[in-house]
């Protein structure tokens, strides 16, 4: 067996046409990852959805942190309940990849800088605590991101502690993980109502989380940017007594629409 696939990687993410990582994961650039923090969650999933990506969002986090935004390329594991047979499985396989420690590790040891690790553990909390403290040192010195696990975590007083980094999780326990397989890495996985897949631009706010298709990525973020525009266009021409809040507030007319191009042209 293997943990990894490239080509279904590659296969499933055949609407991407920029780089790739080694596992043929698509590598949304650096530029749109820090843009990406200002969209909010409805700007992207009205973009999502008007492209036909309806199940995209996952709500009701425990979110340690929910003044923290997150935004990272998705790195994502799949667990399920264990079975003797398919652990020893996956077992025999870490080993022959030089895999070292639990498998919660195997994919941590994966994570680069701007990555955003994506746990599908089934909602399990008790015996289901994806990572403790060491754990989650590890995940934000490699990416500098945060987690979203549909799972548990321990040592939360800790975790909670760590500046710049944030953790979506279903709940706390005191046990360590355990009675849990790991069969995949990089893998379709679905978390809450929501269909994951690697690479995709992960965005967690207050709202919750959502998984942005890698090749909507810059659609989302010039959307976004031009309803912020807009935004402080409109306040401007009010304070002016240009437009009224009405006029302001729906569609722009064609001349407004004519007055925001020019206004662009000329913002310093």
């Amino acid at each position: 067996m293997k943990l990894t696939n490239p080509e279904i990687i590659k296969s499933i993410t055949s609407s991407w046409n920029g780089d790739r990582d080694k596992n043929l994961r698509p590598l949304v650039p650096k530029d749109l990852i820090e843009r990406m923090k200002l969209v909010t969650t409805e700007e992207a999933w009205g973009t999502c959805r008007k492209n036909g990506y309806h199940f995209q969002f996952a709500g009701n986090w425990n979110n340690l942190h929910p003044d923290r935004v997150i935004v990272g390329r998705a790195v994502t594991c799949r667990w399920v309940p264990k079975r003797p047979d398919l652990n020893e499985a996956i077992e025999k396989q870490g080993k022959e990849e030089k895999r070292i420690g639990f498998q919660n590790s195997w994919v941590i040891d994966e994570l680069v800088n701007d990555d955003l690790i994506v746990v599908d553990l089934f909602g399990k909390v008790f015996d289901g605590t994806f990572a403790g403290d060491n754990l989650t040192t590890a995940i934000k010195s490699k990416t500098g991101t945060g987690m979203v696990i549909d799972g548990g975590i321990r040592d939360t007083q800790r975790i909670y502690e760590m500046e710049d980094f944030n953790a979506f999780v279903r709940g706390f326990d005191p046990s360590a993980i355990n009675d849990v397989s790991m069969p995949e890495i990089n893998g379709i996985i679905r978390i809450g109502e929501a269909t994951c897949i690697p690479g995709d631009v992960v965005l967690g706010t207050k709202s919750g989380v959502i998984f942005i298709p890698p090749h909507l990525v810059e659609e989302v973020v010039l959307s976004s940017e031009n309803v912020r525009l807009k935004d402080e266009f409109g306040q401007q021409r009010i304070m002016e007594g240009k437009y009224t809040p009405g006029e302001v507030d729906r569609e722009f007319s064609d001349e407004m629409n004519r007055d925001f191009e020019n206004w662009k042209k000329n913002r310093k």
